[in-house]
């Protein structure tokens, strides 16, 4: 995808930008979520390859990094709702609550927190930003960005 993104916005000559939206678990361990942590980790690693590659052609890619968004997520109707709840010794209906506990600011993270994120890398406000990432998380120690 990122690919065809690139091939497009250097064909039309204007830069442009890339947002991705990783986890977490880009840079912060999950246990038992090796697999998945490990892809994040991948994502987020080809969003700052892919800053170096674009900005030569004025192409901006940075990531966003939430945790724990369930509302209105697909993902946490499935089994992964039971296997995370599981994964943390609680029930499946107390996986908001664990969630926003887990977190400094002891917030629910939604899906309008991520829009005005992603909003804010693709806008102008960020327009000498490239290879950043902005963490969407309510403050997670194990994900703070070093």
């Amino acid at each position: 995808m990122a690919r065809e993104g690139f091939r497009v916005l250097k064909k039309q000559g204007r830069g442009g930008t890339l947002v991705f939206v990783g986890s977490k678990n880009s840079i912060g361990a999950g246990k038992g979520a090796s697999a998945y942590s490990a892809a994040k980790a991948a994502e987020l690693h080809m969003a700052r390859c892919l800053a170096e590659e674009g900005g030569e052609f004025g192409i901006r890619v940075n990531s966003v990094l939430p945790d724990g968004v369930i509302q209105g997520s697909s993902i946490f109707d499935s089994k992964w709702r039971e296997a995370r709840a599981q994964n943390y010794g609680i029930k499946p209906e107390e996986l908001e609550e664990f969630y926003r506990k887990r977190n400094t600011l002891k917030v629910n993270v939604t899906p309008d927190d991520l829009a005005e994120a992603i909003l804010y890398l693709a806008g102008p406000r960020s327009s000498k930003t490239t290879g950043g990432v902005l963490t969407v998380d309510g403050g997670n120690p194990t994900a703070y960005v070093r």
